[in-house]
């Protein structure tokens, strides 16, 4: 009887292994395919260039949180994630207004100052205009809604403007101030779905003293106008070399599936630009993330 047991638990230990003598359990977590997270980049045409853009990674999105696409200044991981996610002929989705709208196809990448920008070929019906920017993903999931962002009516951009001057008078702009407001991006986007199109704008203020006031403005429809649900204000004075600190709208996508878009922006900085996430959390507009584009 020992014998038999004996033989049984060899048999059964035989069988556990492998041909090349490896438990069964190691090849096939050897086996198994790696994860690729999730990429949302910004893809901006090349002026003169209407069949190429360039990419700049913004963020990877592993097990829901929001991640670096890589560590700053360190350029053996800029390659290594350039290998992977830019790599020639690799394609992606590309959203405009939270929805698909063509595709864009690596053709090669590059170092900038402390980052990776990438070259493609981009396909999007025309549904991009040339001054704009959009994103891509390599999600399948992402932006299976139709694409909603289009240019404010007459109206929406009257109604915009007034709430805008409201904000500046607020913050102490003078008359002479108010006559300098100029507006930088002004988009009308749904954001949750609901049909009713959200504005968001883009603001830049500034005086003979170089004193600058710059707005981020999204409002919600209220009635036949608008009211504000996220007011993102800054005062500063210009440095000598005219840098600024202004924030352009850049796209929205909803990233985390739950029902509203993220916003996507754009920071100016010094010699630098960089970009940040907004999302609505509890009924207000919070920055979440973000990322520098590339600082020289």
């Amino acid at each position: 009887m020992r014998r038999s047991v004996f033989v049984l638990t060899i048999v059964s230990l035989l069988l556990g292994l492998s041909t090349f003598g490896k438990p069964a359990w190691v090849i096939a977590q050897k086996s198994q395919p790696k994860q690729v997270s999730t990429l949302v980049a910004i893809v901006s045409r090349i002026e003169g260039d209407e069949g190429r853009g360039t990419l700049d990674a913004v963020v990877l999105i592993q097990n829901g949180k929001l991640r670096q696409p890589y560590p700053e200044y360190n350029e053996a991981a800029m390659r290594k994630f350039a290998g992977e996610y830019f790599a020639a002929g690799r394609k992606y989705r590309v959203m405009f207004g939270g929805g698909e709208v063509g595709s864009a196809t690596i053709k090669a990448f590059d170092m900038g100052c402390n980052n990776i920008h990438a070259t493609a070929a981009l396909e999007d019906n025309g549904k991009i205009p040339g001054h704009l920017s959009a994103l891509v993903t390599n999600s399948d999931s992402l932006g299976r809604k139709p694409s909603s962002r289009r240019a404010p009516t007459d109206a929406e951009r009257a109604a915009m403007n007034s709430l805008v001057t409201q904000i500046y008078r607020s913050h102490g702009a003078t008359r002479a101030v108010l006559r300098s407001v100029v507006t930088t991006n002004l988009t009308a986007t749904d954001l949750n779905g609901d049909a009713k199109l959200e504005l968001i704008g883009s603001y830049t203020a500034e005086s003979k003293t170089k004193a600058r006031k710059d707005l981020l403005l999204i409002a919600e429809p209220a009635g036949k106008t608008f009211k504000p649900e996220l007011v993102k204000f800054q005062a500063y004075k210009l440095p000598p070399e005219g840098f600024d600190s202004a924030i352009d709208f850049v796209d929205q996508l909803d990233i985390d599936g739950d029902g509203v878009a993220e916003v996507f922006v754009q920071q100016h900085g010094f010699d630098a630009y960089g970009y940040s996430i907004y999302k609505k959390i509890v009924g207000r507009w919070r920055e979440v993330y973000s990322t520098s584009g590339d600082a020289c």
